[in-house]
């Protein structure tokens, strides 16, 4: 139950019963700046309780006889080993611990620079001194008796292993130390109380396993300012050009950075691993390794499931992380479900309550920020996306881009919105030059179509004479993406979807001629995206096009109606 409100430019969804964010993130997930669905908000804070409560899905994710140590192997570490521990364990048979080392006391009283200093080089002691002794354990294998106590236990270890002369060899080349997870995962599942509900429904939307939405414990500890060494970013950590593909990346927004947006980004994305490999163990490996890496190692081992690459698979890039990735999901999975088990109680933080609203014009982040009453830290939680260029006020917040308000503002936020001045609400995007410096390959074709502006536009910024010579080393200066302005939309209390007026439809209709459409049969594998691209439309215009609401879902052999006069 809700409805819609707009005036003078804002508008305002209001919800009085649940939520589901799928919806909203969807639109300012597709390329343009298509006018969003309604979306209804948090009004409650109400004891949360997860969907996947009693859910078996354990046949969707099936637990490998290979696998199984690996699984049980993060599972101590997620949930039983301290940060201030460090395992050193065999790489390629995870189940061989051969020392386990302590910093616990220690981290009592020293700084954390210390303390890191002293974990690497104790780290690299203990390694070098197992290798030794594989190393000593390999020339005395065939006399086991003239070994000494402690090369016997390690010896033992092996036991299990199929017979190979040289596997003590092979593991003395073969060792790595692995910090424990445990207060990480402790925080991370007291933070995914405020972000859960809302990737559930997500997630819901899309008719995917709500075993999926666990993957943030694993890429990113439900931090939403995680960044890794790759460049991958938020809590799903998608790298840049993922993300290009699922939302928006560009000198305004960083949509990996909202939990929200990005969770919307996140399904779709493991929608399109899972329909192009067919697997939930699959997919989710591509979500590490890239699916069209996994597609190569299962045409090159002739394989069809996930074993068959961990087996057979010895592609350098399919490496320790990728070959591990499925195996800490379910040992991620697993603490969760049995989080009493491994931390007692667990208080998890209420989802974060708000609402959302929608401009009409380019306005400054500091005067959002000050219609809706919201201090720095509320507002910066409630939209992480924006870039250090829009908060300090070099670049505008664009129109057309979901704005979230604390709970409650939403309609002093349309009234003050409505008194705003011409010096505060703009009608074209501040000019502000993003500066690229040319490497190797580069194209002016090639980043016109990265940063979404066009190949005149970058010339002309630049003092380009000849579109076609760029020299390494020259750089560019690439003026912001030009917005597109929504148009006016407004709903009746109770719709679903928002529409045009009767005045504004037959104000449309008189200027406007009929679109004209050509038609698409989609095939296997093809999404939304793919086929917007295919014909250089943008999703919104296909969802318009076909009566789609909100939704991405498509099957392969309905037809698609797509606007002609593209592509």
């Amino acid at each position: 139950m809700g409805w819609e409100l707009q005036r003078r430019g804002v508008r305002v969804w209001v919800s009085l019963m649940g939520w589901s964010l799928a919806s909203a993130v969807q639109a300012t997930s597709g390329a343009g700046g298509a006018s969003p669905a309604p979306v209804p908000v948090a009004a409650t804070a109400t004891p949360w309780s997860s969907k996947l409560d009693g859910v078996d899905d354990q046949h969707l994710f099936p637990r490998y006889s290979l696998l199984e140590p690996n699984v049980k192997f993060w599972t101590r570490v997620f949930g039983e080993y301290s940060e201030h521990q460090s395992v050193i364990h065999s790489m390629t048979h995870l189940d061989l611990v051969f020392e386990v080392l302590d910093f616990r006391g220690q981290a009592t009283h020293m700084d954390p620079a210390s303390l890191r200093k002293l974990k690497n080089a104790e780290e690299t002691e203990a390694r070098a001194a197992v290798r030794k002794q594989l190393k000593a354990i390999h020339a005395k294998r065939h006399a086991p008796e003239t070994l000494s106590g402690e090369q016997r236990r390690i010896y033992r270890m092996f036991d299990r292993l199929k017979a190979d002369d040289d596997r003590f060899l092979k593991a003395a080349d073969d060792l790595r130390a692995q910090r424990g997870l445990r207060e990480r995962t402790y925080q991370a599942l007291e933070i995914s109380g405020k972000y859960l509900p809302a990737m559930e429904d997500v997630f819901t939307s899309y008719e995917l396993p709500l075993r999926l939405t666990r993957l943030p414990l694993v890429e990113s500890s439900f931090n939403v300012e995680a960044y890794s060494k790759v460049g991958a970013a938020g809590l799903w950590q998608f790298i840049p050009s993922s993300a290009r593909i699922y939302m928006r990346l560009d000198e305004v927004v960083d949509d990996r950075r909202d939990p929200w947006t990005s969770t919307d980004a996140a399904a779709r994305h493991l929608r399109d691993d899972y329909a192009m490999l067919g697997s939930w163990p699959l997919a989710l490996t591509a979500y590490n390794h890239g699916r069209g890496g996994v597609a190569r190692g299962l045409r090159e081992t002739g394989g069809t499931e996930l074993p068959d690459l961990v087996r057979h698979y010895t592609n350098r890039r399919f490496g320790f992380a990728s070959r591990n990735f499925y195996a800490e999901f379910l040992a991620a999975a697993d603490v969760e479900r049995n989080w009493k088990a491994h931390f007692g109680e667990v208080q998890r933080r209420a989802p974060l309550e708000f609402e959302v609203v929608e401009t009409r014009h380019y306005v400054p982040y500091e005067t959002l920020k000050r219609l809706c009453d919201a201090d720095d830290e509320l507002f910066r939680k409630l939209n992480p996306a924006y870039r250090p260029e829009v908060m300090d006020g070099r670049l505008y917040v664009p129109p057309g881009h979901l704005i979230r308000v604390p709970a409650g503002s939403a309609k002093n936020f349309e009234v003050a919105y409505a008194s705003l001045g011409a010096h505060e609400r703009f009608e074209t995007q501040r000019m502000y030059y993003t500066l690229h410096k040319v490497r190797r390959g580069d194209t002016l074709s090639g980043l016109a179509s990265r940063y979404g502006v066009t190949q005149s536009a970058i010339a002309g910024a630049s003092g380009l004479k000849s579109r076609s010579l760029l020299r390494i080393g020259q750089v560019l200066k690439v003026p912001p993406k030009l917005e597109r302005r929504p148009g006016p939309v407004t709903v009746a209390m109770g719709e679903s979807k928002p529409g045009l007026t009767r005045t504004e439809q037959a104000a449309s209709k008189a200027r406007v001629p009929a679109p004209k459409f050509r038609t698409h049969r989609i095939r296997s594998g093809q999404t939304l995206t793919s086929i917007a691209r295919r014909y250089n439309v943008t999703i919104a215009e296909l969802r318009r096009a076909n009566g789609m609401g909100g939704s991405s879902r498509i099957r392969a052999g309905e037809k698609l109606r797509v606007p002609a006069g593209s592509g």
